[in-house]
């Protein structure tokens, strides 16, 4: 799994955009997204490639640790 987060979404075309760990520019489809997220929003995600190059799937919202 890899660690990114949203920077854009376009809930019009149904599309949005992840820069993960490396600074990369990764494009997901919100119906590849299990949680609601928002602009912001720390993610986990899975790479595949595909026709149009790199896209995240099965992007979740990252679950904070929470240290006791």
């Amino acid at each position: 799994m890899r660690k990114g987060e949203v920077t854009q979404i376009d809930f019009e075309y149904g599309l949005g955009i992840i820069i993960d760990e490396n600074g990369q520019d990764i494009h997901f489809q919100l119906d590849n997204v299990s949680d609601q997220i928002n602009i912001n929003s720390k993610v986990i995600f899975e790479i595949e490639l595909n026709k149009s190059g790199l896209v995240a799937v099965n992007v979740k919202l990252e679950m904070e640790e929470i240290k006791v």
